[in-house]
């Protein structure tokens, strides 16, 4: 077996969503051009060309497995209950491609958080008729409030607005429960220990269905995607280079107010801004690019820009590819099998 275990520094998410979920060619049908999207070795420089990994067979019945989009999580969801500036919990739509800790964006803002809520369960305390408030009693876990709670006779999307304490608590929505019922309570999708406004960014109060991104993903997937050609098949392929994503994500204030210019001075940077970043931010509308770092303080765009006095600017280099060289190549013969592993991201050629 020949395992390529993708550089860490450089593995990210969105490659991986980019070759499954945006190139109609992967995992189709037979005689498509495969792109395999993982590397150990990744030079410093764009390459025009990816090796290709043709596949050929002359057997109707060679099968694939097509990655499932539900299995590959994009690490974007939206605010579910809106936030204050100074509140320390993110509670979001769809938390579950988010990291255990790390930073999210916001609008303008950077939060960076320490940890998720868990889960808990309870039994009701008595019944309740068309009220929002509800006890409880044999409890595990700790209740919080933004847990959706569900349950026998709860229905839609209600979570936990108040906790009075753990065996008094106060629902989003009016709820009829019989005694007894068993509650459960899901708070996985809270980012917990949150520090508002980091990277020279501002707290700022965040509305339900604000768009939050972070940029360090993972993938969500229990299974291997993984394809074998039918016994008797005259299929063979081979691999030899690959592609990644560079993941950096780098933000700065602008320092001094542009008006429509490409060049662009900056400050309170974090993270590395490099040539082909795509630049975002109040002012920017479109993709704009940065062409040439003088340093990381003094920046030329592609595009001309009119940009305010210390607005935040975020550069995303996680589109950019790169070529690599696999650290080993194999010609797969009849019934090998092409693995990709969603538990240690690796491709496998045995």
């Amino acid at each position: 077996m020949a395992t390529s275990n993708a550089a860490t520094n450089y593995l990210e998410r969105r490659v991986l969503d980019f070759i499954f979920k945006n190139n109609s060619l992967s995992f189709a049908t037979p005689n498509n051009d495969i792109y395999v999207g993982l590397a150990t070795a990744v030079s410093n420089a764009e390459a025009g060309n990816v090796t290709e990994v043709q596949v050929d067979t002359d057997d109707a019945n060679y099968t694939r497995q097509q990655v499932t989009a539900a299995n590959w999580k994009q690490s974007t969801t939206t605010v579910a209950v809106a936030l204050t500036s100074s509140a320390t919990e993110v509670i979001l739509t769809d938390a579950e491609a988010f990291p255990s800790s790390g930073a999210v964006v916001i609008n303008d803002e950077i939060i960076t958080f320490t940890g998720k809520d868990g889960t808990a369960t309870a039994n009701t305390n008595g019944a309740v008729s068309s009220s929002a408030n509800v006890t409880v009693d044999g409890n595990s876990g700790t209740i919080t409030v933004g847990m959706v709670v569900t349950g026998t006779g709860i229905s839609g999307t209600v979570r936990v607005a108040t906790v009075t304490n753990q065996n008094n608590i106060v629902l989003s929505s009016a709820v009829s429960i019989s005694d007894n019922v068993a509650l459960n309570f899901d708070g996985t999708n809270t980012l917990t220990g949150g520090t508002r406004g980091t990277s020279s960014t501002t707290a700022a109060a965040h509305s339900a269905a604000d768009v939050v991104v972070c940029d360090t993903q993972r993938v969500i997937n229990d299974n291997n995607v993984e394809f074998a050609a039918a016994a008797g098949t005259a299929s063979t392929y081979t691999v030899t280079t690959a592609f990644v994503a560079d993941k950096n994500i780098a933000t700065a204030a602008v320092n001094g107010a542009t008006s429509s210019t490409t060049a662009v001075t900056v400050d309170g940077n974090s993270g590395t801004i490099v040539v082909g970043d795509v630049v975002t931010g109040t002012g920017i509308t479109g993709v704009v690019r940065v062409s040439t770092v003088n340093s990381q303080t003094s920046i030329v765009l592609d595009t001309a820009v009119s940009l305010s006095d210390n607005v935040l600017l975020t550069f995303d280099g996680s589109n950019i590819l790169f070529v690599g060289t696999l650290d080993a190549s194999k010609t797969i013969a009849v019934g090998d099998i092409f693995r990709i592993n969603a538990g240690n991201l690796s491709i496998e050629l045995k």
